[in-house]
């Protein structure tokens, strides 16, 4: 019995080993892949990224990103990259122009931020072997992917050790050792060393005298910082979608019952047209009186943020109903009463917004709500051509309309906008312009800037002392006099400091 016991514990010992062992293959051979590749990216993301967000590098990180996944889809996949997500690629390209040719920080980390999520769009896209994907499936498919390369980030040395291991089998047997003996060296000597020189103040003189000629690049750590960020990033992303197990597709269910869904449509949809009466009469029409002491610029002000959470509600709700419960006429009928509601609170949170601009002047959010209010407006017109003809590509039209939107927005230099009207509003007599908040607009404002200095003085009485707010302007937008190299060209930052030239 004993014996028996031994040999079985023998025979899953091995067996075990046999497993680990093609896991050390399987992982020493996908570091081989994936290795090289990720740290030519690291170096190229590090080359044109650090300490350069807004130049004209970011256009080839860019490229270099979309070339690297499709060395990874050849690589894993062994086929070229679906035509229908060339889009991706395309737009990445375009938001990196969009990036080095304005001035304003915000567009430019919404730009980041769409490169970062066409970026994994593109790559989660051309690993499945999906012909057909719904806003659904990027949706769990990127979020799936994000956390998995989040909780991937120990494979880099995981498998890079394998790698070393198999190696040394080949060769000395030795380099394994002391590769693992100088790295947990280094941090114990630099712990030890700092102990004895606070210990002793001659061995700390000696150490100081050592090391006195030694001069280290100021900006080394955060290089290694982004270098190291390049490659564990990369290669943790890619190596958990491209090697990640296959689910199966996902089913969903179509839930036959719609008294339910049906009961809360009707209730919304009746409150919907109470309110949006309102609306019409009071808002649109102003033909009923507001409460005493209020204007209609606080009137505006005082529910626009309500609304517009309403909207994106509907926009969401609406559509998911109709997905996950069978159609009926009855359903159709209610969904399409409570989007027309929707669309006519849009419109309202739309005046709210231009009554408060009027009274308050123009800022780059206020245009953000203005965009978001157009953009949803369009969205729900889909929903509603969805609502009647379930052939309509709603996410493809949704698709098209969010990514040309914002396009559009991140082009127009809306600074030089808000400039314009802000101190059109001032020569008008309008006192509540903001000169602090001009001061602070990127460089896209420049031209409007400049030419309105050249015949007015920047100096102004504001809040009861003088304020020269035109040199305010040119110290917070130091970065025009800056030296200028193909890395950091900037087209906004050269405009501007070829209008202030001319000045």
């Amino acid at each position: 019995m004993d014996q028996n016991l031994t040999v079985s514990y023998e025979e899953r010992k091995d067996q075990w080993r046999e497993k680990r062992e093609q896991e050390k293959k399987e992982n020493a051979g996908i570091f081989k892949k994936i290795a090289p590749a990720s740290l030519i990216y690291a170096l190229l993301y590090t080359v044109c990224i650090y300490k350069n967000m807004t130049g004209a590098a970011v256009l080839l990180w860019v490229a270099a990103t979309v070339g690297y996944i499709c060395y990874i889809i050849k690589t894993v996949k062994e086929r070229k990259v679906f035509n229908t997500t060339l889009f991706f690629a395309v737009y990445m390209l375009i938001l990196a122009i969009s990036t080095f040719t304005t001035g304003n920080e915000w567009i430019i980390w919404m730009n980041y931020c769409w490169i970062f999520v066409f970026t994994v769009c593109f790559l989660i896209r051309n690993l499945a072997d999906e012909n057909q994907w719904n806003f659904l499936d990027y949706l769990c498919g990127g979020i799936n992917a994000v956390c998995g390369a989040v909780g991937s980030i120990a494979r880099p040395f995981g498998d890079g050790n394998d790698f070393i291991h198999l190696r040394d089998r080949k060769g000395s047997g030795k380099a394994h050792e002391v590769l693992i003996g100088i790295v947990i060296a280094i941090p114990v000597l630099l712990i030890v060393g700092w102990l004895l020189m606070s210990a002793d103040l001659v061995f700390s003189n000696m150490i100081a005298r050592f090391f006195d000629g030694i001069r280290i690049p100021a900006n080394l750590a955060g290089i290694c910082f982004m270098l190291g960020f390049g490659f564990v990033s990369s290669y943790c992303g890619v190596r958990y979608t491209a090697y990640k197990k296959q689910q199966q597709s996902r089913e969903y269910k179509m839930l036959t019952e719609t008294t339910v869904v049906l009961t809360v449509a009707t209730l919304l949809a009746i409150l919907y047209v109470a309110f949006c009466s309102i609306q019409i009469v009071y808002l649109f029409c102003g033909g009923g009186e507001l409460p005493a002491g209020v204007t209609y610029a606080e009137y505006a002000r005082g529910g626009f943020f309500q609304l517009l959470a309403v909207c994106i509600l509907n926009l969401g709700a609406v559509p998911a109903m109709e997905h996950f419960f069978q159609r009926k006429r009855a359903v159709d009928m209610v969904l399409t009463v409570i989007s027309v509601c929707t669309l006519i609170m849009t419109a309202s949170s739309a005046w709210r917004m231009i009554l408060y601009i009027k009274a308050y002047q123009l800022t780059f959010l206020r245009v953000v709500v203005l965009v978001a209010l157009g953009v949803i407006t369009l969205l729900m017109a889909g929903v509603i051509c969805y609502i009647w003809n379930r052939r309509f590509p709603l996410f493809r039209y949704g698709m098209v309309v969010v990514c040309i939107s914002y396009l559009l927005f991140a082009f127009a230099h809306v600074d030089a906008g808000i400039a314009a009207y802000d101190l059109a509003q001032i020569e008008n007599g309008n006192d509540a312009g903001d000169y602090s908040y001009l001061a602070c607009l990127s460089t896209d404002a420049a031209p409007v800037v400049a030419e309105y200095l050249k015949e007015h003085s920047g100096k102004v009485y504001y809040e009861g002392v003088m304020y020269d707010w035109g040199r305010e302007y040119l110290q917070e937008n130091e970065r025009i006099n800056q030296p200028v190299t193909l890395r950091t060209w900037n087209l906004s930052y050269l405009r501007a400091k070829k209008v202030f030239s001319e000045k």
